[in-house]
């Protein structure tokens, strides 16, 4: 199917692959389904765009890649609700902020959304205690991620 969006235009996304959220996002509840864009040249960020909505796209980044060691409970409910059976069966994702100055980019710990891998059910879960913080500077994470694979990729192309 073929999306219409603001940032991107026409982008072509594999129906299956839209994720769902029962409940759409906080703030953006009346939207449920949202397709991930993926572009080589914002690689590690992705994009979260709404099916619905061309002008309603949020960059998103797999947590793990850049906070390895980050950790949360998700409740039993939410497990359920996700279809989720162990740690293979989910990624999560956080939203960033990113403002005109890079350098000042910030990743949302305190709303981690987890998407079931196999079925596409997703959900934004808030996280109470205050362990997690909403503006999480992400810059150096960000571009040791991108000089890792970068480097990892050379060395692919080297021994082929």
């Amino acid at each position: 199917m073929t999306i219409d969006t603001l940032r991107f235009g026409p982008v072509e996304v594999d129906e299956a692959r839209v994720l769902i959220f029962k409940s759409g996002l906080p703030g953006l509840e009346e939207y449920t389904d949202f397709a991930v864009l993926r572009f080589e040249e914002s690689f590690p960020i992705v994009w979260l765009q709404a099916v619905a909505d061309r002008s309603i796209c949020l960059p998103v980044i797999d947590t793990f890649s850049v906070a390895p060691e980050y950790t949360f409970d998700i409740a039993d409910e939410d497990v359920a609700e996700l279809s989720i059976s162990g740690p293979e069966d989910f990624q999560v994702l956080s939203v960033l902020v990113i403002p005109e100055n890079l350098e000042n980019m910030t990743v949302n710990m305190a709303a981690p959304i987890i998407v079931n891998t196999a079925t596409g059910k997703s959900k934004q879960i808030i996280l109470g205690g205050g362990d997690h913080s909403a503006r999480v500077p992400i810059f150096k994470e960000i571009c040791a991620l991108v000089r890792e694979v970068t480097a990892n990729a050379g060395t692919v192309k080297e021994t082929q």
